[in-house]
């Protein structure tokens, strides 16, 4: 009987260890900062396609969002992603939350896992070689106005597909933070 529990626990260790390796991966995981990659494209906004009604948002830390367009409080699914570039895919890790709309197809009824396929992923980055304490006022507008487009398929029974716009949101990336300040105290 020794042995039996002692195996068992042992296996329910393994398993443990695994599943927690596993999950640590995505919530630890932080998108690439590297100029001209998909992850950095990706997170300098948010996606909006306003004929289905949906927006997605891929935050710095590595945080998800999939929202209703018309109410921002309706939550089709939140968690932790991280981004294949080689496959194109965005890997999804859907956190519990009773908020969230289960009608949603995405994966297995937006259990745990889910895969997005994105292409044609387009974001223009202008002066990405300048720093943002080092541009004028209208190289920081050209920047925030610049377009991007990106097709997201999801990985359900139907196969949606999402031909979103890029709205930039992210004025200062690389941890400048008093960028805007010095730039306004200068004037």
């Amino acid at each position: 009987m020794k042995k039996f529990i002692s195996g068992f626990l042992g296996i329910l260790f393994v398993i443990i260890v695994v599943c927690g390796v596993f999950v640590c991966t995505y919530v630890f995981n932080k998108p690439s900062h590297d100029k001209n990659t998909d992850s950095r494209k990706l997170i300098l906004g948010y996606w909006t396609d306003k004929d289905d009604d949906i927006r997605f948002y891929f935050d710095q830390s590595g945080e998800f969002k999939i929202v209703k367009l018309s109410d921002e409080d309706h939550i089709y699914a939140q968690g932790y992603f991280k981004v294949n570039e080689d496959a194109g895919k965005i890997k999804l890790m859907i956190m519990p939350n009773k908020e969230r709309d289960e009608s949603f197809e995405l994966g297995e009824k937006l259990k745990l896992f889910a895969d997005i396929t994105y292409r044609n992923l387009e974001a223009d980055e202008p002066y990405s070689d300048k720093g943002w304490t080092f541009m004028s006022q209208k190289e920081r507008e050209e920047v925030m106005k610049a377009k991007g487009s990106c097709k997201f398929i999801m990985s359900n029974a139907d196969e949606d597909v999402y031909n979103c716009e890029w709205t930039r949101t992210v004025t200062e990336f690389n941890g400048d933070e008093k960028a805007e300040e010095r730039m306004n105290n200068k004037r």
